[in-house]
C-alpha cells in the first residue's frame, strides 16, 4: 500500500526533476537562438507558430548523434517538440527565472571555455612508434602477459556477507557448498558466470588471482553487491603489439591533450592576477581525510576504494 506522505513526495520529487529538464533546455536553446535570428530562404525544413527550423539546425543535432539509430524525421519531430516546449516556457516568463538565467550565463562560460581549450589540445602530436612501443613494453600486465580468468559466481547483497558466510566461503571446497549454504539460510543469491581478462581488474587482484589454483574461492566486495567467487580457470591471453597499437595511440593521444591543457591552464595561472577573496569561508587547501585505524587481524577498505577487493582468500 501506497501512503498520501509517499504519494506527495513522488509528485514534488517528478515537479523538481522537470523543472530541472526546463533549466537545461532553456539554457542550451537560449544559447543557439542567439545565432537563428537570421534565417537563410529556402533552408527552412518546418514552420511552428511561424517560427523557423532550418536544415542547419538538423545538421547540428544529427552531429551529435549517431545516424545509423535516429532518423531525419526524428532529428525534425525533436526540434519541433523541442519548439513548442520553448513557447510555452517564454510564456510562463520561465526565461526570467533567476535559476534559468545563472543556468544559462554557466553554460555559456563553459561553452567558451572549452573551445578555446580545444584550440590548444587539437594539434597535438600523434604519439610516435616509439612511445607505442615504449607504453606496450612498460604494460607487459595489459599486452605480453595479459591473462584471462573464467569464474562462477553467486551474487549477493553485501549486507549479507556476515561473518558466519566468510568462514563458510574459507571451509568449503566447491561453490555449490556455498550454495546449499545460501539456501539453506534462505539468503537471496544470482548465480552466474564471467569471463573478465587482466586489463580489466585492478593490478593487486590481478596478482592475487594469479597465484590461485582452479577451483579457489574468494569474495569481491562491490558497493551494495558483493559475489562470491570460484575461479574455474586462468589462462595466458596476450595481446599483441599490432593489435594493442589502436588502444595505445588513442590513449596516448588523451593523455597528450590532458597534458596540453594542464599546461596551457597553469600558463595562464601563471600571467593572471589572482586574488583569493573571503579566506575565511573558503578552503583553500583541503585536508585529507583521516584514515580510520584498522584493528588488529581486519583488512582496510583501501581497495574498496575502486570498489573491488578480494578478501577471504583461500
Amino acid at each position: 500500500m501506497v501512503s498520501g506522505m509517499d504519494v506527495s513526495s513522488r509528485v514534488a520529487n517528478n515537479r523538481g526533476a522537470m523543472y530541472k529538464a526546463a533549466l537545461v533546455l532553456l539554457a542550451v536553446t537560449a544559447l543557439s537562438a542567439c545565432g537563428n535570428k537570421e534565417k537563410a530562404a529556402g533552408q527552412s525544413v518546418a514552420r511552428v507558430n511561424g517560427e523557423e527550423i532550418t536544415v542547419h539546425q538538423m545538421n547540428a543535432e544529427l552531429e551529435r548523434m549517431n545516424p545509423q539509430t535516429v532518423s531525419k524525421k526524428n532529428v525534425l519531430d525533436g526540434l519541433i517538440a523541442r519548439e513548442l516546449l520553448i513557447e510555452e516556457a517564454q510564456k510562463a516568463k520561465m526565461d526570467r527565472d533567476p535559476k534559468v538565467m545563472q543556468a544559462i550565463e554557466r553554460a555559456k562560460e563553459q561553452i567558451l571555455a572549452q573551445a578555446y581549450l580545444q584550440t590548444k589540445t587539437t594539434n597535438v602530436p600523434k604519439p610516435s612508434e616509439a612511445e607505442i612501443e615504449a607504453f606496450y613494453q612498460k604494460n607487459p600486465q595489459l599486452f605480453s602477459q595479459r591473462k584471462q580468468f573464467d569464474t562462477k559466481e553467486l551474487v549477493i547483497d553485501t549486507k549479507d556477507l556476515t561473518p558466519e558466510l566468510a568462514t563458510k566461503m574459507n571451509n568449503a571446497r566447491t561453490l555449490d557448498e556455498v550454495r546449499e549454504w545460501l539456501q539453506g539460510h534462505q539468503v537471496k543469491f544470482v548465480p552466474t558466470q564471467a569471463t573478465r581478462s587482466s586489463v580489466e581488474l585492478p593490478p593487486e587482484v590481478v596478482t592475487a588471482l594469479s597465484k590461485m589454483t582452479p577451483g579457489s574461492l574468494f569474495t569481491v566486495k562491490q558497493g551494495d553487491k558483493s559475489q562470491l567467487i570460484m575461479l574455474t580457470e586462468a589462462k595466458d591471453n596476450p595481446l599483441p603489439l599490432d593489435m594493442a597499437r589502436p588502444k595505445i595511440q588513442e590513449f596516448l593521444m588523451l593523455q597528450k591533450s590532458k597534458e596540453a591543457g594542464d599546461a596551457e591552464i597553469q600558463r595562464l595561472r601563471a600571467a593572471a592576477k589572482i586574488e583569493y577573496l573571503n579566506q575565511s569561508d573558503v578552503t583553500l587547501q583541503d585536508k585529507p581525510a583521516a584514515t580510520p585505524p584498522v584493528a588488529a587481524g581486519e583488512k582496510s577498505d583501501k581497495l574498496t576504494d575502486v570498489e573491488r577487493g578480494i578478501t577471504n582468500l583461500k
